[in-house]
């Protein structure tokens, strides 16, 4: 359907299988922290509902929290990077996909976590990857991209309602992954412009 698109993923619950060790670390990381109320799976990921820095905020954390929450959690996975996955499929869809198409990486990950992960994988396709150090809005990071590439054909690809939402907000064309950290039921409420269950069905959108 549409050939020579820039296509920006969300990294964690698109790309790779993190959800247990990323909420495992972050609740321990908050409970250090003395937020003992993120303690369960669905509190955990009512955070993605919408940025997840600006929902921490609203928990009453302050920003040197946020960030020592954020370190803690970076310093883990990366000692950790042995126990992630990329889902199954996406290796060679993200090989494909490269080939006719400009991929992004934004995340509420470090740069660092997600570039060390990538090249142990031989995952180089990406033209750059823009992390919470140094944006923690999406949409910013969104405009970013098209700041230096235009808007014709941008897509952004997340697993989350906050991603789907801070991808309207940028105006751009957003799809929802079925595989990831929200349900298709709950992707679906939130009418992304288009709704994939397999990492393949992204191949058929951007031959």
């Amino acid at each position: 359907m549409f050939m020579g698109s820039i296509l920006i993923f969300d990294y964690d619950g698109v790309i790779v299988d993190s959800l247990d060790l990323f909420m495992d670390y972050f609740i321990q990381a908050c409970k250090q922290e003395g937020f003992e109320e993120i303690g369960s799976k669905q509190v955990f990921l009512s955070l993605f509902d919408g940025n997840m820095f600006e929902k921490m905020l609203e928990k009453g954390m302050s920003r040197e929290q946020i960030k020592r929450i954020m370190y803690f959690m970076r310093d883990e996975l990366v000692l950790n990077q042995e126990k992630l996955q990329v889902f199954p499929g996406m290796r060679q869809v993200l090989k494909t996909l490269s080939s006719n198409n400009s991929l992004y990486i934004i995340t509420s990950n470090e740069s660092h976590v997600v570039n060390q992960f990538l090249s142990l994988h031989q995952l180089t396709m990406f033209k750059n990857i823009i992390g919470s150090e140094k944006e923690p809005s999406k949409v910013k990071k969104i405009q970013m991209i098209i700041e230096q590439n235009g808007h014709n054909n941008v897509f952004y690809i997340g697993d989350t309602v906050g991603d789907i939402l801070e991808g309207k907000k940028a105006k751009v064309d957003t799809v929802a992954v079925s595989w990831g950290w929200h349900d298709l039921q709950k992707l679906r409420k939130i009418d992304p412009s288009y709704l994939v269950s397999r990492p393949e069905d992204l191949i058929h959108l951007f031959p």
